[in-house]
Order: structure tokens, then C-alpha cells, then sequence
């Protein structure tokens, strides 16, 4: 079969990237298969780690056979070469006795199963030259001097190594010698069988090993996440009591089992707000319909003929109705402020302004129950919704006279501190417990039970207030003391930049 002299020079190249495809065809069987079975995680690590501990076991078996192939073939070439050499050297050049060079090069050549190739010439001589070329692999030796001289011939199977030589005669004359050999890989093959099969054999047991004290450690590791597992599906809508044992955990899973107990509180709280939310809308819901309940029997019975009892119900029914429109109507603005739906229609206004105002209004309101202090820097412009500041005034100056007594005071102040505006409500009143300080803000809550339908209102004010202020990139803190009164300070941002956003 001939080959051409493109064809001789592809085929180590080709040789290289068989390999490479090879593992590639193999990665995308592996990762079929691995997308086709349902495994648990363990199962799946285990799975991975068992497919790199095998291509590292092939790779790992292939360069140490590849590597011990080439060892061998430079040690014996390195043998052959120096026995050669020391069998040609005696020879006087020109007087070499050819029949005897070649019966003794033809029987290292056979003894090591290699094919030799020896050039002798002389330095002061170039007519005087002589190739001796044994029997062994001589057409894979004519091909290497006549054809092309490349370094591994793959459809033979053979790997060629070169040695140059050289012998002294005297300080004018020197004879140089190049020593070929061709080796042939597949005498190899029992070696490299019995090399191979050693590796394998040692690096299973280290998988089966691996595999059983692996085994071991993935189901300690993964104890902490059945644990989590088992506590997960415990909970429900009327059990979300108990946190994990965190003790026993360790390094990432005990993070992800704090992180997993936060959740649980978190749960657990909002949880109780709703209860509770839903708890007190049914209450403050089930009084005035109660009331229309009573109306509407007493006009049924008395009502058709008594227009003394008729207007009196007509009022009470009405009056209550608008008591439960406000009360929808202050939920559904709280509902669209945790949605993030609550709009604002910014425009460019003196809040100091407004503020007189107010406090003008809720003073006549009032009817002098109360002092009114009022310190309020005029001229200062903001963009804001107008209506909605308006209504968080009033929310905080009616809070404070509802719990001020008679003759107490209340304070209203606001200035500006550079990009902000500062407004405090301070009032003289019964004030609020330290504990119940973070909770003043929460929906239907009311620090002191006592606060009833005679106060007013229903206990969404504060919160709607707080809502109106966040959403229009302020901020609130309450500082209160029992007996002594409360202030409510908030900071709203000046911005009269054109449009107004």
C-alpha cells in the first residue's frame, strides 16, 4: 500500500486529535445518561465524582503507559546504539570487512527484534562512505533514508530513534557515524498488558475503597439536610412551631440551618400578623354591622310607622356605612403600599404653608381642649402629593389630641436641614410603653387595650402614615415616655427640580 509524502505527515496529527474526539463522543454519552436518571443529590455527587475518578484513572493509566513505552524505547535504543558503535569503531575506515559488520549487526538486530541502520563516513573523505542496513524493517529503513525523515511511522506501528557518533582517529582525521533504530511498539504490547492491568487493578481497589468510606461521609454531610427535610415537611398552616438543631451541623449546612430557622421566624411572625390582622378587621367590621343588624330590625318592627325611630336608624345606617367605607378604604391604600401600587402625585409646594394650615384647622376642631405651639419655617418648596402629607398631618396632630388629656400641649415644629425637612409632633399625652415602641406602627395595634370606638378611628392611621411617608422616600422614628407624652419626628426630602418626579 503506498502512502504519499502529505498523507505520512497528517498522520501524526491525526493520530493527536483521535483522542480528543474520542473523549468528547464519550463526555456526551456520559451526560445523556446522567440527564436520563433520576437520582437523589447524594446520589448524584457520587455519580460524579465516580466519573472523574475514571477518566482521571484512564488519562493517569494512558500517560504512564505511553511514558513507560518511550522510557523503554530510549533505554534499549541507548543499549543498541553504544553496542553498535563499540562493533564498528575496530574497523580501520576503508579496510571494513562488510560480510562481518553486517552478520554481527544482523544479530543485535534480531536479538532485540530492532531494525539498525548504520552511516559511516569519513571527515577528510567524502568519497568514502558505507550504509550498513540489516534485514530487520529494512523497507521502513529504505523509506526513512529516501522517502522523508519524520519520527514515527503510525501505519507500521514503529518508533524511530537517531544517534550520531564519531571516532577520533587523529587530530586530522575523524570518522562520524549515525546509528538508526526502529523499534516496533507492538512487540510491546505484553509489557504495557501486564503495566496496564496492574494500574487497573490498583486503581479499582481504590475506587471500591473510596466508594464505601465515601458512602459513609456523603451520608454524614448530608444528615443535617434530611434533618431539614423532615422539620420542612412538618410545617403547615397550623404547625410552624420548632427550629432545627443547629448544633450538630457544620461549615455551609449550618449557615443554611440559621438561615433555615430566620425563615421559620419570619414565617411564624407574619403568620400571627395575619391571625391577628384578621382578627381585628372581624372585629372592627363586626361592630357596625351589628349596629345595622339592630337598625334595620328596629325599623322593621317599629321603624314603618314611628318617623322619629325611621330618621334615627337612616342616620346610625349611614353613618356606619361611611365608618366601614373609610375602613376599606384605609386597607385597600395598605394593600397597594405593600404591592408597591400606592401612586403619588408629586407637585411643588410650601409645606410650611400647609402646615399653618392644618394646625389652624385641628385648633378649631379642637375647641380648646388643647394648646396648640406651632414653630414653622415658611418658604421651604418640596415636590410631594399634596393630599397625602395633608392627610399624614392630620393623622399625627388627631393622634395626639386623642391622647393628650384636656390642658395638655401639642407641639408642631419644622424646619429645613440642608436636602431635607425636619417635622416633629409633640404632645404632652399618656405616651407609650418602651416594649410596645416597635409595634406602633403595625396595623389595628393599640398599646393600651382600653383604646376603644370612643377614641375614634381604628388603628390604621399610624400605619397608614408611616406607608405615605416611605413611599415618598422619607423616614420616621417615634421616641415616647409613659406619662409624660410621645414625639413623632419625620424627614421628608426638599426637591424642587424641574418637572417634578
Amino acid at each position: 500500500m503506498k502512502h504519499n509524502k502529505e498523507d505520512i505527515k497528517q498522520r501524526p496529527k491525526k493520530a493527536l486529535l483521535f483522542p480528543v474526539g474520542l473523549f468528547k463522543e464519550i463526555r456526551h454519552v456520559f451526560k445523556y445518561i446522567y440527564l436520563s436518571l433520576t437520582l437523589s443529590m447524594r446520589k448524584k455527587i457520587s455519580f460524579d465524582y465516580g466519573i472523574l475518578y475514571w477518566v482521571a484513572t484512564i488519562v493517569t493509566t494512558f500517560i504512564v503507559l505511553v511514558g513507560f513505552s518511550f522510557y523503554d524505547i530510549q533505554q534499549r535504543s541507548i543499549e543498541i546504539v553504544d553496542g553498535v558503535f563499540e562493533m564498528v569503531v575496530p574497523f580501520e575506515m576503508g579496510v571494513y570487512n562488510m560480510d562481518a559488520l553486517t552478520f554481527q549487526l544482523e544479530s543485535i538486530s534480531s536479538e532485540n527484534d530492532v531494525g539498525v541502520q548504520v552511516l559511516m563516513s569519513r571527515q577528510d573523505r567524502e568519497d568514502v562512505g558505507y550504509t550498513i542496513t540489516s534485514t530487520t524493517y529494512s523497507a521502513s529503513l529504505y523509506r526513512l533514508s529516501y522517502i522523508d525523515r519524520i519520527p514515527l511511522l503510525f501505519n507500521e506501528g514503529l518508533f524511530i530513534r537517531s544517534a550520531n557518533r564519531y571516532y577520533k582517529i587523529n587530530d586530522y582525521h575523524t570518522v562520524d557515524y549515525e546509528i538508526t533504530t526502529i523499534h516496533n511498539i507492538k512487540s510491546m504490547n505484553k509489557t504495557r498488558l501486564v503495566l496496564g492491568g496492574l494500574l487497573l487493578f490498583g486503581q479499582l481497589s481504590g475506587f471500591i475503597f473510596m466508594s464505601i468510606i465515601g458512602s459513609i461521609r456523603l451520608k454524614q454531610v448530608f444528615k443535617p439536610i434530611f434533618t431539614m427535610t423532615k422539620a420542612a415537611e412538618k410545617i403547615s398552616i397550623n404547625d410552624v412551631e420548632g427550629n432545627l438543631d443547629v448544633s450538630r451541623a457544620k461549615y455551609e449546612l449550618k449557615d443554611l440551618a440559621l438561615t433555615f430557622n430566620d425563615m421559620l421566624d419570619r414565617i411564624r411572625s407574619d403568620y400571627d400578623k395575619q391571625k391577628r390582622f384578621v382578627s381585628d378587621v372581624s372585629h372592627e367590621l363586626r361592630t357596625p354591622i351589628s349596629i345595622v343588624n339592630g337598625y334595620v330590625r328596629m325599623l322593621d318592627r317599629w321603624g314603618k310607622e314611628d318617623e322619629a325611630i325611621l330618621e334615627e336608624a337612616i342616620e346610625a345606617i349611614k353613618s356606619e356605612s361611611k365608618n366601614m367605607q373609610v375602613l376599606v378604604e384605609n386597607l385597600l391604600t395598605l394593600v397597594r403600599s405593600d404591592n408597591q401600587t400606592l401612586k403619588f402625585e408629586k407637585e411643588i409646594f410650601d409645606i410650611g404653608k400647609l402646615a399653618t394650615e392644618i394646625m389652624k384647622d385641628m385648633e378649631m376642631v379642637d375647641e380648646g381642649s388643647h394648646t396648640f405651639i406651632c414653630d414653622i419655617q415658611m418658604g421651604i418648596d418640596v415636590c410631594l402629593d399634596y393630599a397625602k402629607i395633608k392627610q399624614t398631618f392630620r393623622i399625627f396632630i388627631d393622634n395626639a389630641m386623642k391622647y393628650t388629656p384636656d390642658g395638655g400641649e401639642i407641639t408642631f415644629k419644622l424646619k429645613q436641614e440642608y436636602s431635607s425637612v425636619i417635622i416633629s409632633i409633640i404632645d404632652t399625652g399618656i405616651g407609650v410603653n418602651k416594649d410596645d415602641l416597635p409595634y406602633l406602627f403595625d396595623r389595628f395595634y393599640r398599646s393600651d387595650e382600653s383604646r376603644t370606638r370612643q377614641t375614634g378611628g381604628h388603628g390604621l392611621g399610624l400605619s397608614i402614615a408611616k406607608a405615605m411617608i416611605i413611599g415618598q422616600n422619607g423616614m420616621i422614628r417615634v421616641k415616647s415616655k409613659v406619662q409624660e407624652g410621645s414625639a413623632f419626628i419625620i424627614s421628608l426630602p426638599v426637591n424642587t427640580s424641574e418637572p417634578c418626579l
